[in-house]
């Protein structure tokens, strides 16, 4: 009974189907402002998620536990260095950057790998911030961003 519940509310109010759900969510979370999400995402790339750190063990400690250095900032270029590495991404090649946020892997991409990228979104707001930083980053010849929803 309790799925079936949790089922029927998220129908009713998380929907997000091509019917509009996914804008209105959107608009919701990531167009509150701007500014908001600069006072806690790392000022270099505005990300949040998965973060790579430099982790070393200290065998001085009584657990041997794992220290982990650097800065946010280090471990979110870090992270995304292993994504593009990964991925073989090079010079001359396109990246398409679904949900790209506030700009942060396809600036990296463009700027490091020298690769174009096109980004789409749903939000308003995070592809007016991340044109500002492609614009400040003199990279608008590499990246093109849209607001479209890659369901229709």
């Amino acid at each position: 009974i309790g799925a079936t519940i949790n089922f029927l509310r998220y129908r009713l109010t998380m929907d997000n189907s091509e019917r509009g759900g996914s804008l209105k969510n959107i608009h919701a979370h990531y167009d509150l402002s701007n500014d908001l999400f600069r006072t806690f995402l790392d000022k270099k790339t505005l990300m949040y998620s998965s973060a790579i750190y430099d982790a070393v063990k200290i065998p001085s400690r009584p657990t041997n536990k794992l220290v982990f250095r650097g800065s946010l900032e280090d471990a979110e270029v870090r992270k995304l260095d292993t994504l593009l590495d990964r991925a073989q991404v090079r010079g001359g090649q396109t990246l398409l950057d679904i949900g790209f946020g506030w700009g942060g892997l396809s600036l990296h991409a463009a700027k490091k790998y020298g690769c174009r990228v096109t980004g789409i979104t749903l939000s308003v707001e995070q592809k007016a911030l991340a044109e500002e930083r492609v614009r400040k980053e003199g990279l608008e010849d590499l990246i093109e961003f849209e607001v479209v929803d890659y369901r229709t």
